[in-house]
């Protein structure tokens, strides 16, 4: 019962889980079954004391594609990345930005 409530919140992680499994092992049922099992091992988990936090069904940072989309688009105008870590991203050029665009000095 509890796989198949899982299975059916959206933007959970069980769910994208459940659906790759659906596929890869080409039965619904076994499916529930294999996220019946992860689920009661998390559960085993959080009774020892861990802490659980549902992850969703995309992992990491959205924005972090667009970030790297970004970059790729400076490169190709000539732009120098002396770093890809977002944080720290500068240009040797000059860049300047107006509302034609990005501009190289």
């Amino acid at each position: 019962m509890a796989a198949s409530g899982a299975t059916k919140r959206r933007g959970s992680f069980y769910r994208a889980k459940y659906n790759t499994l659906r596929f890869r092992l080409g039965s619904a049922n076994k499916a529930k079954v294999a996220i019946a099992n992860r689920i009661a091992r998390t559960i085993y988990k959080v009774l020892g004391g861990k802490s659980y936090k549902d992850i969703g069904y995309m992992r990491g940072d959205p924005r972090e594609g667009q970030i790297e989309k970004l970059v790729r688009k400076l490169k190709a105008l000539g732009v120098d990345i002396q770093s890809e870590r977002h944080q720290m991203i500068y240009s040797v050029n000059k860049v300047k930005v107006d509302s034609t665009g990005i501009v190289l000095q």
